[in-house]
């Protein structure tokens, strides 16, 4: 949902429910103080500083992450707070599970107090294991029961209020908890909110393949970008005053940029959308400003595939501003976003951002400075959801059809988590669809590549094994044929199945044939042919008795185009 432009989930403030007393709450957001404009998310409860009323913490996906709201309500009500502690034998140390029963003043008619204590009380948080029960302005002593996760009861009577306790199962006595000598010193403030900027850097975590661009030369040759160094794509417009800006920042700094081993294309987007625009006042404003490097105007299929690029990194698919910028590696991944006009003192510290490791481009795409925890677990959690995003992205250059794109991204997804099946799957899988689109165009040299690549993650790949022997067995290029290799896999892949599938006996009466075994191959396709007849295939029937012709005259079968 994210990728097409919508938040599963956004703009949740805070709600304030008030009991009524009467089986009904009251929504009382308004006037609680807690209805922030945050995108709030997990809220635990605690006695912060003490004080006998419970102070919330509170955590947004958005600025500020976190909240503390204190609970500075001045009344005179009372409060009783217990700390559990189980037996760790029959009952778990922490008293999970743990019920607790008060009654105020041990008075008939005066409601009963219920809590259990739990490990957790909300999405993603977890409140004090502190019981905390709030009480009247009268409620000096109560009477308590506690049942144990193991069944047992305690109780106690005529318990002092306004006070904390630690209580140990199977133990009458009651310990009184001291509250921490020295107060905690809060300070309220308000949240800081960033401003709106009219700039964007993204840098990328996950690299992912820009597209190769084909740019007519003067001298009418060909160039293709990017030519193995950093490529900045940058797209401008006339109208566009802080692109003209831009273009002339990067006329001034030359030097510096081809020092750094920078190349620059600047693509016009006038003629996208306005036909009529006279090619003069483009390259005239070129000519003013005196830019440096190479200048061209962009189609709309170059558009499309840098707007896919910017969607498969940044969420929430916008179409891209004027201006934009793309900054490609040197080995033609993506590596950085600007989305305005950027800095070219940014660009130089960005020309080396996607080398290194993983974990190594998370700590540079950090808004904030800092580490990541380097524990084992947290480590392979990491390399995991990476293998993940590629494993999404192979899937849908799958779906689409592009079998490169999705070998680029499962080939990496499986050196970043190589006991995946599912990835090791779709990797072969995508491994022989393109064998299989190779060898359709007489390209068999590629698609053996290919079929072996796919058998090294799939290895018991009937149908690829199959393929791969028939074409050894029949190419018509001599350097490709090895009717040996084409015998063994026939051989034992025959055997596996049963000495019943036709399309296998074929594929082992041609490799008998082509090593000189007329004889033996002449039998083999006569048992394919008697299979048919109850499967009838009238297609694969003719080739096979063709073929039989051949062996019976000691004659090898030779594909003179593809196989059908």
């Amino acid at each position: 949902m994210m990728d097409a432009g919508r938040s599963f989930s956004g703009n949740e403030r805070n709600c304030c429910f008030l009991n009524i007393g009467n089986g009904t709450f009251a929504d009382i957001s308004g006037i609680s103080g807690l209805d922030y404009p945050d995108d709030a998310r997990a809220i635990a409860t605690t006695d912060w500083d003490n004080d006998g009323d419970l102070d919330l913490w509170i955590s947004n996906r958005n600025g500020p992450r976190l909240r503390l709201m204190r609970n500075d309500n001045n009344n005179s009500n009372r409060f009783i707070s217990f700390q559990l502690k189980g037996n760790g034998i029959s009952s778990n140390k922490d008293a999970i599970g743990a019920r607790i029963e008060i009654n105020p003043n041990g008075k008939k008619g005066n409601p009963t107090l219920i809590q259990t204590l739990r490990a957790g009380q909300g999405f993603l948080s977890q409140s004090s294991k502190f019981v905390h029960f709030g009480l009247g302005p009268s409620t000096n002593t109560i009477n308590i029961q506690i049942r144990w996760p193991d069944g047992s009861i305690d109780s106690f009577q005529k318990i002092s209020t306004n006070k904390r306790y630690l209580i140990e199962q199977r133990n009458p006595k009651l310990t009184e908890l001291r509250s921490r000598n020295e107060a905690i010193k809060l300070f309220p403030s308000a949240a800081q909110r960033n401003e709106p900027q009219s700039t964007a850097r993204t840098p990328a975590i996950t690299l992912f393949k820009a597209p190769n661009f084909t740019f007519p030369t003067k001298d009418g040759k060909r160039k293709i970008l990017p030519q193995g160094k950093p490529l900045l794509i940058n797209l401008w417009a006339t109208w566009c005053a802080p692109c003209i800006k831009e273009l002339a920042d990067l006329s001034h700094h030359e030097a510096l940029i081809r020092e750094s081993g920078i190349d620059v294309i600047a693509l016009n987007v006038d003629q996208l959308s306005n036909t009529t625009i006279d090619p003069e006042k483009i390259s005239g404003v070129l000519k003013k400003i005196k830019f440096p490097f190479l200048a061209r105007n962009a189609t709309e299929p170059m558009i499309n595939l840098l707007q896919r690029l910017h969607d498969q990194l940044i969420g929430l698919n916008e179409p891209l501003p004027i201006p934009s910028s793309f900054l490609i590696d040197p080995n033609g991944n993506l590596s950085v976003i600007y989305k305005g006009p950027l800095e070219v003192t940014q660009l130089i510290a960005d020309k080396d951002h996607s080398a290194g490791t993983l974990n190594e481009r998370i700590i540079r795409s950090a808004q904030i400075k800092g580490t990541t925890i380097k524990h084992p677990k947290s480590m392979q959690r990491s390399m995991a959801h990476e293998a993940s995003i590629h494993s999404r992205h192979g899937s849908n250059w799958l779906r689409a059809g592009n079998m490169e794109g999705s070998i680029y991204h499962f080939n990496i997804a499986h050196e970043l988590n190589p006991q995946s099946k599912i990835i090791s799957s779709n990797l072969a899988l995508s491994h022989f669809n393109i064998a299989a689109q190779l060898n359709s165009k007489n390209s068999q040299s590629a698609a053996l590549f290919h079929y072996r690549s796919g058998l090294k993650f799939q290895p018991k790949n009937q149908a690829a094994r199959n393929n791969l022997a028939w074409i050894l067995a029949t190419s018509p290029e001599e350097k490709i044929r090895d009717q040996k290799e084409a015998l063994k896999m026939a051989t034992q892949l025959n055997q596996e199945t049963g000495n019943k599938i036709p399309q296998v006996l074929d594929t082992l009466a041609t490799s008998q044939a082509a090593t000189g075994e007329f004889e033996i191959a002449v039998n083999t396709i006569k048992k394919a042919i008697s299979f048919l007849k109850e499967k009838p295939d009238a297609k694969l029937l003719k080739s096979l008795q063709h073929r039989l012709n051949l062996y019976n005259n000691q004659k090898t079968y030779i594909e003179k185009g593809s196989r059908d």
